[in-house]
């Protein structure tokens, strides 16, 4: 079910209910929303003159760790002096503000940055960081010119500012009208394979032209920044991390050129690369170089040094940017003083006095930026130094009051799970009671530092407090506010509905019967409180489907939607989507939709039943210390069996299929896939594969992609792991059909052959045999299949299927997997029957109820010998010269038809 989105308005009329109130202090905002104004004092990167400016938010584009981006319009500018550069009225521009919109990666992303470098998060709190980014940038964006011979190909930054209301520091850019890439059609992925280690043998057959342009010009820019001497700057654009691919965008104007274009757009990193926590793959080996270079932690420390010789060498390019380059070396400074640093300073803090004021100057800055102090507090911070180390105490405390209640959260989860499995030994009480000491301490001590420093740092805060304790009125003024506040938050995360929101804020009450059930999940929240949306999830998932099954036009508007998002997503070309519509009312399809309908049904069986078990068996072992511990135990065995209660509903639904309608052909997959976990999922996809490849190619890869983009952060859409699932889901099977096309018509010529399969059983036989007799030896006891001889009984069978299928001369790929499959069994019966003669002369028995398990498990890995040896036999050649293959039903045009 697709998560609903917030209302705006709604969001407006709580805002309204808090600005009502007439506080003493500002209403709290975490986030702007489409059509609010901003009122900003900003100065222009190069040259640097300010003014102020006036904004209206146009669109949310989102937030991550590094902050949060708006499109913005302008509606006003006001230069002091000079014009400031790149701002226009009428103009549209990008906004970033360098807080994140979510409490857990505003937290997670300090706490990563406060272990690497001993203080707040700079780019949001200094405004000599923010400007030393932007700075970069700029010089960046000079040497792309040299580069790729455009300036375009890096955006370009206009001012920066302050941002007074979520008290953080932020940038103007150029708002770029482009995409990420577009999800290609691609029938060659092997030669895109061999592209990628620089192996190509046919670039005639080259596909994907977005994606390699892509590729080729993240590794030249990175290449770029190395020789600037902005290795960290870098990192937002290495490949290899799986995340950088969003980073560069393709401009809308350049879309009929798949290399044209290409921009980059994000220099601002979130997070801080330590050298003990790699958060991608790529960050292993950044890691790795960051250590040559001696620097254990990374985030954007530039080489002025090297910068400087770059503009030496290329001085023509750069001559009007020399101010810029000394006003860079002293933002630099300034930046990198302003933390103690340790692993960058080392001695230095010990040597250098001139760290310690910058540190003590930026600190007061940072305070103020972040709205902590007023501007009378910002002076006598300045002015006393005894002021500003209780001031900084205080900060100190709440910080490790937090952590230690977060340890005692911990503590107490660890010791319940302890108890539950019976295993909590002589901990007992004392230490949960010291858990809950610790957690309920350290929050109350946390709140307390915050209150003192709030109280201490803002004059309108202390009048705020004061008549929070002297004014009946007031107070209840004020809390109405903060419910509003708080549902603000909670309506934007999905905790409560629209007009569940607007009821709790003039029910304040009520608001407070939710407060228990902060700690659970938003969604959860909202199931449990709001019957409305509890109706409508519980129709989504048991009413919608059987709807699906009984009504063919829902069935008929489900498949027409599914292509539409499709096409949004570029995830089918027109020419798919023609073939798909127009298949539609075909009996098989609805047939089809019905089948998947009832596949949807039997999504939660597996986990009632198991539910119902792990409670069955809890209830009646209660006496025993770790019932808890084998109840959830047979929950996860539930999760991993490859048999299980869904998929027996989902495999008895197929055989009743087979035999109502006494047809075997159309269902001769699904009818064995559909008894497995998980694959029985896609048991009709592949199934319409037979009929249908098109139909069947989109719903595996709508279905995959859909899922990635669940996954946080390397689930961006945009980024490589989607690129990759597209591929193995779609053009995967393009590829493996072309080329078995081209395998088919060569072995038409060829004589079909079946005898080398009694060579290749006979001497699984005697492989089997052989090791029964080296363990009979051994151990006085014949082998365990499973536990003794499974390094045999995988590859053995395996093999025999992939010599099987490559010894077949011109037999169709059917009867080659067949043929396997029955050399597996061959191997299997064979195999049993000389272990049944040992067994006898043995005087052992029981061996009978093994043997169907060896007939299944060596014929069903034969067959996927023969079947993956099919899928990685790498094409045959071309007969001088031409590729004769046929295109397969609804594909693109590949690379090498097109002009």
């Amino acid at each position: 079910m697709a998560s609903e989105p917030y209302s705006v308005e709604v969001i407006r009329q709580l805002r309204t209910i808090a600005e009502q109130a007439d506080l003493r202090r500002p209403v709290r905002i975490s986030r702007y929303e489409p059509a609010d104004e901003l009122d900003y004092q900003v100065t222009g990167v190069i040259p640097a003159v300010s003014g102020r400016i006036r904004l209206q938010v146009e669109k949310i584009v989102g937030g991550g760790f590094a902050g949060q981006v708006y499109r913005v319009r302008v509606l006003a500018v006001e230069p002091e002096d000079l014009p400031i550069e790149g701002l226009t009225v009428d103009k549209t521009l990008a906004l970033k503000i360098l807080v994140p919109p979510t409490a857990f990666a505003l937290a997670f992303r300090n706490l990563v940055y406060g272990i690497g470098f001993q203080g707040p998060f700079q780019l949001q709190v200094n405004p000599a960081a923010a400007r030393s980014g932007a700075l970069w940038q700029k010089f960046i964006r000079r040497a792309a010119r040299i580069r790729f011979g455009s300036e375009q190909a890096v955006v370009d930054v206009l001012a920066t500012l302050v941002d007074e209301n979520l008290g953080s520091c932020g940038e103007l850019s150029e708002w770029v009208e482009g995409r990420t890439w577009h999800l290609e059609v691609d029938d060659h992925l092997d030669e895109l394979q061999r592209w990628k280690k620089g192996k190509t043998t046919r670039p005639d057959k080259l596909g994907s032209p977005e994606y390699r342009a892509k590729r080729e010009f993240m590794r030249r820019f990175v290449t770029l920044l190395h020789e600037l001497g902005a290795p960290e700057f870098a990192r937002q654009y290495e490949w290899s991390t799986c995340k950088s691919q969003p980073n560069c965008l393709k401009r809308l104007a350049a879309d009929a050129d798949p290399a044209g274009g290409l921009t980059a757009v994000d220099f601002r990193a979130g997070l801080a690369l330590l050298c003990f926590l790699p958060m991608s793959p790529g960050d292993v080996l950044l890691i790795g170089k960051g250590l040559a270079r001696g620097r254990l932690v990374q985030f954007d420390r530039g080489n002025l040094n090297q910068l400087q010789r770059y503009i030496d060498a290329h001085s023509d390019a750069f001559a009007d940017m020399r101010e810029a380059l000394e006003e860079l070396k002293q933002t630099e400074r300034v930046y990198r003083d302003s933390l103690p640093d340790i692993t960058h300073h080392h001695l230095g803090l010990l040597i250098r006095p001139r760290i310690w004021s910058t540190m003590y100057d930026s600190t007061v800055t940072g305070w103020k930026t972040r709205n902590l102090v007023d501007d009378g507090q910002e002076r006598r911070l300045r002015r006393s130094k005894v002021c500003f180390l209780l001031f900084w105490l205080l900060g100190l405390t709440a910080r490790l009051s937090k952590l230690t209640a977060l340890a005692g959260l911990l503590g107490g989860i660890g010791m319940g799970l302890l108890a539950l499995l019976g295993r909590s030994g002589g901990l007992g009480a004392g230490y949960a009671v010291a858990a809950a000491v610790a957690f309920l301490g350290g929050m109350i001590l946390s709140l307390l530092a915050d209150l003192g420093r709030t109280i201490w740092g803002r004059g309108d805060y202390r009048r705020h407090y004061g008549r929070l304790l002297t004014s009946r009125g007031y107070f209840q003024r004020a809390l109405r506010a903060h419910i509003a506040e708080k549902l603000i938050d909670w309506h934007r995360a999905g905790r409560v509905g629209a007009q569940k929101a607007l009821d709790l804020a003039r029910r304040p009450l009520r608001y407070f019967g939710h407060l228990p059930l902060c700690p659970l999940p938003a969604r959860l929240h909202r199931l449990l409180t709001d019957g409305h949306y509890t109706r409508q999830v519980l129709a989504y998932l048991f009413v919608r489907p059987v709807l699906l099954y009984f009504n063919a036009e829902l069935r008929r508007q489900w498949l027409c939607d599914m292509v539409a998002e499709g096409q949004k997503n570029h995830l089918l070309s027109p020419q798919d989507a023609r073939t798909i519509l127009g298949q539609v009312d075909e009996p098989f399809i609805q047939k089809y939709l019905k089948s998947l309908a009832v596949h949807i049904c039997t999504l939660p069986v597996t986990q009632i039943v198991s539910v119902f078990v792990a409670l069955a068996y809890y209830f009646t072992h209660r006496e025993q210390a770790n019932a808890w511990a084998i109840g959830m135990g047979i929950i996860a065995a539930f999760q991993v069996i490859p048999i299980s209660p869904g998929s027996i509903c989902r495999g008895l639904y197929v055989v009743y299929l087979v035999v109502r309608e006494r047809n075997f052909k159309d269902y001769h997959i699904a009818v064995f896939l559909g008894f497995f976990k998980y694959v029985g999922y896609l048991a009709f996809p592949i199934q319409m594969a037979y009929r249908f490849p098109v139909l069947a190619r989109f719903m595996a890869a709508h279905w995959a992609t859909g899922a990635v983009h669940a996954i946080p952060v390397f689930g961006e859409r945009g980024a490589l792991l989607e690129h990759a699932v597209f591929c193995a889901f779609y053009n995967w099977p393009l590829t493996v059909r072309r080329r078995m096309q081209r395998r088919a018509e060569l072995r038409r010529t060829q004589a079909p052959r079946s005898w080398h399969l009694w060579p290749l059983v006979a001497a699984g036989i005697a492989l089997f045999s052989l090791a029964d007799m080296l363990h009979l030896q051994r151990q006085d006891q014949l082998p365990h299949l499973l536990y003794d001889l499974w390094w045999l009984a995988i590859p053995v069978p395996l093999l025999i299927g992939v010599a099987g299928t490559l010894g077949a001369g011109g037999m169709v790929l059917g009867r080659r997997i067949a043929l396997a499959g029955l050399a597996g069994i061959g191997t299997g019966i064979g195999y049993a029957i000389v272990h049944a003669v040992i067994d006898t002369w043995q005087g052992w028995s029981g061996l009978g109820t093994f043997i169907l398990w060896r007939l299944f498990a060596f014929g069903l890995l034969a067959a996927m010998g023969a079947l993956l040896a099919e899928l990685k036999l790498p094409e045959p050649r071309p007969n001088r010269g031409r590729d004769n293959t046929a295109k397969p039903e609804g594909c693109l045009q590949s690379a090498s038809d097109a002009p």
